[in-house]
């Protein structure tokens, strides 16, 4: 093949085949003393041209064969632009697996030179499987071979090793995983053997940022990749040349002085690197470390003062900050700056309450982030005088009662040691002090003789001194203006049957000046009420409710109701089946003035009680039957009739029901007849029954009350 020709002094003399390059080593990549697997073939060699007459330009076939069965498993043209004169070759499993053989020609456009001999790189002899401690990336395909002993060859078959490359040698199909594997690996094995391989990720950390905490040095963080759970993946950190141990952040004592500054990390582990940047000027990248907080001092009621102090070493004496404060877990709108900040006042405190407090700072000129929070610093404040006491007062059996609520935490600004009470009148009487303990919450009044209605005073104390005086005003009793009226209605209404008369009665009852209690029925555990808005209201309205039948004193509970309000939910501790009496009343100049007056349940329940002295009276064929109502207690709610029951005397026999009696009004009259017997039902507040029935007849009977 005549490709090349001489040339000397411009006459073209001869032409000549390009010569056959010559290889001058084959070698392995590294000295795998482990015998954990080597990769890459490198192959030299040199050319044999001539007084150094090399035409241009000029390429090298190179062709790789697995050795035993001269399978062809790489070619390619190889460049050499530098005249080195070498070249590595990376193969996909490792070179212990088998024998490798190489050779080489000389390319010139479009002539060729005769190969090359082959030259071998010898595999492994031993059995053995190859690669060990491989490491990977996920997904990565890995191909396994494994070395038989000699007389292992006949009928080998272990799974995955399936394609025979050698006499000795199989290989699998490339493994691949896409779970990470744990601290111990993978395991491969092959007749008794195996290898064990990681697969993990290369470095892939994000976002480096870089910021001065104190205005003497920078200090660069990161948010690290995910690599691995195995040492295999240790990933090694260098911000700007310089190393660092932690794994996601580094301080270099730079100055902060020279302007924008660049920085770059490089993280490298043994599947790969990642290199990030960032470029800043620190004294615009201010993130502040913690200060150290000192104990308050002038601690007030109502406002404390919080002092820190800065580290020594740092520049922040002078510097330019605005500092924010957090109490008890909540930030305060209010920030506080100016130069090297060491201290500031909280205000709007509660007196007598503990307090958490810290502090964090930024800088003011170039804010960027808010540092560190401090470590919370504890503290009490101290006394002040209580808030004004929650009054009221209680008509009960002709006594009057004064009571009053606790004040809670946030109203006694303090410990409560005591009540002072003033009682005075409109008249000119001297007027009584009275001195409670913390426990008591009410207060009988004594009766006066005295014109005019009379007022109380209440205040509570504490180490700070005494509350402002709440103050009621309590009607006189012996003017008679609150004194309960009873008015009895007669009234004489006439039925014939059987030539008999029939006498009805109804009974009204009337109390506080003429209101009459109305019923009033409760609705999930509540009461709700409302009423019309009273000219005389000039400080809202208070609404009360006690049980009903209780002989308890001070059992009485109430709100207030501002003005232009008027109506009212009431939540509170009630029962079923007991009946509350509430009432509206309008706060006034003078004593309150009852507006409204209702009476019910939350929930009504059957009653438990019976009719007392239950009496039957004879007349010709004419009953009267009579008995006094069940305690009110028992009701346990609004009772609408009652049944009568009967049976006569001689016989065997379940008590027989005449009916059911409704009450809808004061005004009711019904007759009723159930075979030879007529009966009148009257207002059942009378308890007295008019029945007729058969004469020389005995009966048993029974009567039984009914509520809703």
């Amino acid at each position: 093949m005549y490709i090349w020709y001489s040339i000397i002094c411009g006459i073209l003399l001869t032409a000549l085949p390009l010569p056959v390059p010559e290889i001058v080593r084959v070698y392995s990549d590294g000295s795998d003393i482990y015998d954990f697997g080597v990769w890459k073939m490198n192959v030299e060699w040199r050319d044999n041209f001539p007084n150094g007459n090399k035409p241009e330009p000029v390429t090298y076939d190179a062709e790789i064969f697995h050795t035993e069965q001269m399978q062809l498993v790489h070619k390619e043209t190889l460049k050499d632009p530098m005249g080195t004169h070498q070249w590595s070759w990376t193969s996909p499993l490792p070179l212990q697996c088998t024998s490798h053989s190489v050779r080489l020609r000389t390319r010139h456009q479009s002539h060729t030179s005769d190969w090359t001999p082959l030259y071998t790189l010898k595999g492994a002899c031993t059995f053995n499987i190859y690669p060990k401690d491989y490491v990977a990336r996920v997904g990565e395909g890995i191909v396994f071979c494994c070395i038989l002993k000699t007389e292992s060859r006949a009928g080998f078959s272990h799974p995955p090793f399936t394609i025979q490359i050698s006499n000795r040698t199989y290989i699998t199909e490339p493994v691949r995983r896409d779970d990470v594997s744990d601290t111990g690996g993978f395991d491969v094995l092959c007749n008794q053997t195996g290898a064990t391989y990681f697969i993990g990720y290369a470095p892939d950390d994000q976002n480096l940022t870089c910021e001065t905490r104190d205005l003497n040095s920078v200090e660069c963080h990161w948010i690290p990749g995910k690599t691995g759970k195995s040492r295999m993946f240790n990933v090694q950190y260098k911000v700007n040349g310089r190393y660092t141990e932690l794994f996601d952040q580094c301080v270099l004592d730079d100055s902060v002085d020279k302007g924008v500054m660049n920085w770059t990390l490089i993280a490298k582990n043994r599947l790969g690197e990642k290199m990030i940047s960032d470029v800043a000027d620190p004294k615009h990248r201010v993130r502040l470390k913690a200060p150290t907080i000192t104990s308050a001092v002038l601690v007030h009621a109502r406002n404390a003062t919080l002092e820190w102090q800065w580290d020594e070493k740092s520049k922040l004496n002078s510097f330019p900050m605005i500092c924010q404060v957090e109490v008890n877990g909540h930030t305060v709108q209010e920030t506080f700056n100016g130069s090297g900040l060491k201290s500031l006042v909280l205000t709007d405190l509660q007196p007598f309450t503990g307090y958490s407090a810290r502090v964090r700072c930024g800088s003011y000129e170039h804010f960027y982030k808010w540092g560190d929070w401090s470590t919370l610093n504890t503290f009490s404040t101290k006394e002040d005088i209580p808030e004004a006491v929650d009054m009221w007062m209680q008509i009960l059996n002709g006594h009057t009662y004064v009571v009053w609520k606790s004040l809670t935490a946030n109203q006694s600004h303090g410990i409560i040691t005591g009540y002072e009470l003033l009682l005075g009148s409109t008249t000119d009487e001297p007027k009584e002090h009275i001195s409670k303990a913390t426990n008591e919450h009410c207060h009988k009044v004594s009766a006066k003789r005295a014109e005019g209605d009379y007022f109380m005073f209440i205040s509570a104390k504490n180490s700070a001194g005494i509350s402002p005086p709440s103050k009621i005003t309590i009607p006189n009793l012996q003017s008679g203006t609150n004194s309960d009226l009873y008015i009895l209605h007669t009234c004489i209404d006439c039925m014939e049957s059987d030539g008999h008369k029939h006498f009805i009665y109804y009974l009204i009852y009337f109390a506080d000046g003429g209101i009459i209690p109305d019923h009033i029925s409760g609705l999930n555990d509540s009461f709700s009420i409302s009423w019309d808005p009273s000219p005389n209201s000039s400080c809202g309205y208070v609404v009360d409710w006690f049980p009903t039948y209780s002989t308890e004193q001070c059992a009485v509970k109430w709100m207030k109701i501002s003005s232009g309000v008027s109506n009212a939910t009431i939540y509170s501790d009630f029962e079923n089946g007991v009946k509350y009496t509430l009432s509206v009343y309008a706060c006034t100049s003078g004593a309150p003035q009852l507006l409204q007056r209702r009476e019910g349940y939350v929930k009504e329940l059957a009653p438990v009680g019976k009719v007392q002295n239950l009496t039957a009276e004879q007349h010709g064929k004419d009953i009267k039957l009579s008995w006094k109502d069940m305690h009110e207690e028992e009701k346990k709610g609004f009772i609408l009739g009652y049944n009568v029951y009967y049976k006569h005397s001689s016989e065997d026999q379940k008590y027989d029901i005449l009916s059911m009696f409704s009450l809808p009004s004061v005004s009711l009259k019904q007759v009723f007849c159930v075979q030879n017997a007529c009966y009148i039902f009257i207002r059942h507040m009378l308890d007295v029954l008019f029945l007729l029935f058969t004469q020389n007849v005995s009966y048993f009977i029974s009567v039984s009350g009914i509520n809703s």
